[in-house]
């Protein structure tokens, strides 16, 4: 978990404390300090020391609400962490060298729509990064915080191509780990682009292309409904990247899991287009990136 000592940043800690508490997920908390500000170093250590001991001890009261007997046995633990360097070069190096499964960061931080946001350090660290990256908006929604939304959907959208359906895995992951206590339902979603679209030979196959997918999309659901998971497909037409922030505007959800194309380089960044196009319009949705190349 990604802090610099913002406010902003600090939304994505809130958000922590919930999410180890229910998934019984121990947390490292990270912050990179940079070279010309290494004589803070020991006040800044003293300050994440401090918000560990914090996320501990509520993530602690939230997995005694909601855990299972068994899970009952399984104690979380946080850890406080400074270094000094590149913030990008830091965080990929911590991750790999402390055997790290996901990376937790707000879109935006100290510096606004500067330093942390989708562009440099973020925009850095999900194109190189080995594990997954789940993006905290700075506007997230108050009942995902508190995990009291009416429905607890985990929308991944897919093209229909192999590339699209990394993040499946890690979605149905996130659905075991969270439980019997807290049960989500993984919706499946296809947008079909018809363009322009004026003659009945056009429309014909516009209707075909559309059943098509909602049979790809159905046996995609078919081993996760086998697993016993509730999964929902729906088969959207307009604008890909609009159609899902519409979706997601009317039908809010926990999460948002999307495929990537990354270069496990901090000097190409590229994103899929309709991807990186709902990375810039997602407002209060975290979003989770999963790399198609793992």
């Amino acid at each position: 978990v990604l802090l610099d000592g913002s406010e902003l940043a600090e939304v994505v800690f809130e958000y922590a404390q919930e999410l180890s508490g229910r998934m019984h997920l121990d947390v490292e908390l990270l912050h990179v300090c940079r070279p010309q500000d290494a004589e803070q170093v020991p006040m800044r250590r003293a300050y994440m020391e401090h918000m560990a001991a914090v996320l501990c001890e509520k993530a602690e009261e939230i997995r005694r609400k909601y855990a299972s007997k068994e899970a009952l046995e399984q104690c979380v633990h946080a850890r406080g962490n400074v270094v000094v360097g590149n913030p990008a070069q830091e965080i990929l190096k911590y991750v790999d060298e402390n055997d790290i499964d996901l990376i937790l960061m707000s879109t935006r931080g100290s510096t606004g729509v500067g330093e942390w946001d989708i562009g440099s350090i973020a925009n850095k660290v999900i194109h190189a990064s080995k594990v997954p990256v789940w993006l905290v908006p700075v506007e997230l929604r108050e009942e995902i915080i508190d995990d009291t939304m009416p429905r607890k959907d985990l929308v991944i959208p897919l093209s229909g191509s192999k590339m699209s359906e990394a993040a499946v895995s890690h979605a149905a992951a996130i659905v075991r780990q969270r439980g019997k206590e807290t049960p989500s339902e993984l919706v499946l979603l296809h947008v079909y682009d018809p363009g322009i679209v004026v003659t009945r030979a056009a429309l014909e196959d516009a209707d075909k292309r559309r059943a098509e997918m909602k049979a790809y999309l159905e046996g995609v659901a078919k081993p996760l409904r086998d697993e016993g998971m509730v999964v929902r497909t729906e088969v959207l037409t307009g604008e890909p990247a609009e159609a899902v922030i519409t979706y997601l505007k009317i039908n809010p959800a926990q999460l948002l899991a999307m495929a990537t194309r990354g270069h496990r380089s901090l000097s190409r960044a590229i994103f899929g287009s309709v991807t990186e196009s709902v990375i810039h319009l997602v407002k209060k949705t975290p979003l989770l990136l999963v790399s198609a190349e793992d």
